[in-house]
């Protein structure tokens, strides 16, 4: 016998799910932004790597933002009925 994990939400604990995921990620983008241009303002010298040509800053890949997105994009991917009003 095959078991299978599947989560039942409905429509308002999904949309809540989704959101307080769309917050983290978006807190913890906003924070290393600041914290990494502190950085750069009290040296010069760090870290050029993460300006591209255009003298753009990029942000290093952060593995907890990224799993964040991943969960956001897995609960979607389970209730196709409901992106249009998620994302």
């Amino acid at each position: 016998m095959k078991l299978t994990n599947r989560r039942h939400l409905d429509p308002e604990a999904l949309v809540s799910a989704v959101r307080a995921l769309e917050a983290l990620a978006h807190e913890r983008t906003v924070a290393r932004l600041k914290l990494e241009g502190d950085e750069t303002t009290q040296n010069p010298q760090y870290n050029h790597s993460n300006r591209t040509s255009e003298g753009q800053y990029v942000l290093s890949y952060d593995a907890a933002s990224v799993f964040l997105l991943e969960t956001m994009v897995s609960i979607l991917r389970q209730t196709p009925q409901h992106i249009e009003e998620l994302w």
